[in-house]
């Protein structure tokens, strides 16, 4: 209805409305009046024509909780016993608030109990469809879930993916090519310009831990069975007669966390972490992400996102939030009671003792040498990283933020910029030895903790042995610089080396998607043992002149030595025995008996140094009173031994007597 035409007309009908006498919700089917109904399966009326219901019970909308399910009111204490969040209706939603007859509660969300649920036809709740919890009347409402969990990805990702900016060799050859981009470049040329180049737009420096940002290339996701368009990176392949040559580093920013936990015993595997980085091993359950999974009852890969995360600096909250998306049927009181537990096994209890530390530290954890050291980095005038010195943004430096603030972000600062350092010197050491051996090949992607060259087929041997010789030269940079002179085998290599004529996380991974049924052949890894097996075909021949216009110019750069950001950090803190054993111990007795031992000693060093009372000075002599030994094996004139004599104020029986070199007229009385 709208307004009258004149004043004080009634309301009338309007003209030409969207299906008039329809009510709303029908009508926001429909995009247009003469259009077709449009229902998908992100429609707020999907779950109501599929019936979707929750352990049997059907699925009402709130405004107020989003998604709910109505249980009869004898059955709502099975929910309140499972934690799962009531619902209490205001005015607004009169006619679910008046029911008496049932009880209202939450659909859970990933995200924790104050979230709401707004689509429960999205890809988080796939599992409950498995396990049967969401379930529908109609058969076709998994296929319809499935559909949309298999689209999301190319939903969110084709319009980006379609925009790339491609050049064709054709482009080069003939013209300039255009350096706008065309709206379907990429599908809109030729099938004849099979060979081409996508120039990504990246930002390398887009993020204050100097990470590069890039929205399609450096996010893509890997190729999975059910997920459309995730076949991506593998569409991208290398000219006849290249190949890709590269590697994933191992466990980059663990390692990197357990370095910096070793460097306070200058040792490797000196702390619990680093020897678990070191020495554990996934098939007898010791590494570090099988002991997450044996503490939190979930998978390993799992557990790998729960110990990367309290790596970067996140809390108790995230690692409950991550727990109840892995595990839904714990109650939130476990949930947090599981958290702590794996805190306190890992990172340790936070302990304030000034008399061991001017700052609150971590103890009793197999991480707290790390976290310790992490925040002391975190806390310097102008934070540093440990091995290339890079500086942190302004914004961020003490100085202008309150004591404490911002520490999660800070802390994730060290820990990614310092594996920035690593790509760095990498593709540094990388560059020199393409350059000193004839290598050819050039970087093709970076991604954190990957790197790819593209490379002439004779010679991907040659530069997988300077991807690890470049390797075993970063890694020794990182451990010298933090203090200890020494690389173990076990971390020096990279484990593999991937030789591929595609672009894909593992060499052996088919890449079958719904959008791309062909197998892909496998490629090749290749770790150092093989590689050094190779023989000539791998060999960097020091005996090889570089070509004079790419040769390596070692000395136009001057260097100049400096103090490692670590040595200085321990220089100026000057760490003590007690607080590294603070640091191990576990009960609070144990710290206790830490602190005692500290208080024992600057009491014997205070009472050594303390002043002496009057009652205690009355029985010393002062210092001009004790007898000063004459001399004998020097002469000395009998002057100066009567003046010693005098000057130890001697007193005889005789009364008054005069020094021998007086010119007073009084007799002298004195005798030796």
């Amino acid at each position: 209805m709208v307004k009258g035409k004149r004043k004080n007309d009634p309301p009338r009908p309007a003209a030409r409305q969207k299906k008039p006498g329809m009510p709303k919700w029908y009508k926001d089917l429909f995009q247009k009046n003469d259009a077709p109904i449009n229902i998908t399966v992100r429609t707020r009326i999907a779950p109501l024509l599929l019936k979707l219901a929750w352990d049997g019970h059907p699925l009402v909308w709130s405004n107020q909780y989003g998604w709910t399910f109505r249980v009869p009111r004898e059955e709502a204490a099975k929910y309140t016993a499972k934690s799962m969040v009531k619902c209490v209706f205001d005015e607004a939603e009169a006619v679910l608030r008046d029911d008496h007859a049932h009880t209202y509660f939450k659909l859970p969300h990933k995200d924790g109990p104050t979230a709401r649920c707004t689509n429960p036809m999205a890809k988080g709740y796939l599992a409950y469809f498995e396990n049967g919890t969401l379930s529908s009347e109609y058969p076709y409402a998994k296929e319809a879930l499935e559909m949309n969990a298999s689209c999301s990805y190319w939903i969110s990702a084709r319009d980006r993916i379609r925009s790339q900016m491609v050049v064709y060799n054709e482009d080069l050859t003939n013209s300039q090519p255009s350096l706008e981009n065309e709206p379907n470049s990429a599908s809109e040329t030729s099938a004849t310009n099979t060979d081409g180049f996508i120039l990504p737009q990246i930002i390398p420096m887009g993020t204050i831990t100097r990470r590069a940002v890039e929205n399609t290339w450096l996010t893509a996701s890997n190729a999975k069975k059910n997920r459309v368009g995730s076949e991506l990176k593998a569409m991208v392949k290398a000219p006849k007669g290249y190949c890709f040559v590269g590697a994933d580093v191992d466990s980059e920013e663990l390692w990197i966390a357990s370095l910096v936990g070793d460097a306070t015993f200058k040792l490797h595997g000196g702390n619990a972490v680093g020897f678990m980085t070191l020495e554990g091993t996934k098939s007898q359950g010791t590494d570090l992400h099988s002991r997450t999974a044996s503490i939190l009852g979930i998978t390993r890969n799992n557990a790998k996102v729960f110990n990367y995360g309290r790596i970067y600096g996140a809390g108790l909250k995230f690692a409950a939030t991550l727990l109840r998306q892995f595990n839904p049927s714990l109650s939130e009181r476990q949930t947090i009671e599981t958290a702590s537990k794996l805190y306190a096994n890992t990172k340790g209890t936070k302990t304030n003792r000034k008399i061991l530390y001017k700052r609150p530290f971590w103890r009793g954890g197999t991480e707290s040498f790390v976290f310790n050291k992490l925040e002391e980095f975190a806390e310097q005038e102008r934070p540093r990283t440990p091995v290339l010195g890079a500086g942190i943004t302004e914004a961020l430096m003490s100085r202008y933020i309150s004591k404490g603030g911002y520490l999660t972000s800070r802390i994730n600062w060290a820990i990614q910029s310092s594996g920035v350092d690593y790509l760095h010197l990498l593709v540094v050491g990388m560059d020199y030895l393409i350059r000193r051996f004839n290598i050819d090949a050039r970087v093709a992607i970076t991604v954190h903790d990957e790197i790819r060259y593209l490379v002439k087929e004779e010679d991907k041997y040659r530069t997988a042995l300077a991807l690890q010789v470049a390797n075993v030269w970063t890694r020794a940079m990182f451990a010298q610089q933090v203090g200890i002179e020494d690389l173990p085998q076990s971390c020096a290599y990279f484990s593999a080396v991937d030789i591929d004529h595609v672009l894909r996380k593992e060499v052996d991974m088919e890449c079958i998607t719904p959008s791309h049924q062909t197998p892909i052949p496998p490629g090749e890894s290749i770790d150092i043992t093989a590689l050094l097996e190779k023989g000539e075909a791998a060999r960097l021949d020091p005996a090889i002149v570089p070509d004079v216009s790419y040769a390596p110019k070692l000395n136009d750069d001057g260097y100049t030595p400096r103090v490692p950001v670590m040595q200085a950090i321990q220089e100026a803190t000057e760490g003590s025995l007690p607080f590294i054993k603070a640091q191990i111990v576990q009960t609070d007795e144990e710290l206790r008996d830490v602190v005692k031992e500290v208080r024992a000693v600057e009491l014997a060093a205070a009472k050594k140094d303390k002043p002496m009372t009057k009652r205690q000075l009355k029985g010393v002599l002062p210092y001009h009173a004790y007898p000063k030994l004459v001399p004998m094996n020097e002469p000395i004139s009998v002057s100066e031994a009567m003046g010693t004599k005098h000057q130890n104020n001697y007193h005889g029986e005789k009364k008054g007597w005069l020094h021998p070199n007086s010119n007073k007229g009084a007799r002298s009385n004195w005798g030796l």
